[in-house]
């Protein structure tokens, strides 16, 4: 099972049982990117997915 819960406005949770398949997570990952394109006007998966690596890279910053 997969939750996503709301902490405020810039912060949610995200909780993956222990066991989840990855394909299942996969699945999950998927249906998000489809509620996000159909909610959000003009968004598409190229510019979804740019948004997502910049968010990654920038909290995954590793000390140099």
């Amino acid at each position: 099972m997969i939750t996503i819960k709301t902490v405020d406005d810039n912060n949610a949770t995200l909780l993956v049982d222990k066991g989840t398949p990855y394909v299942t997570m996969l699945l999950g990952i998927e249906m998000l990117i489809e509620t996000l394109i159909e909610e959000v006007e003009d968004l598409t998966i190229d510019s979804l997915l740019a948004d997502l690596k910049r968010i990654y890279e920038r909290d995954n910053k590793k000390e140099e």
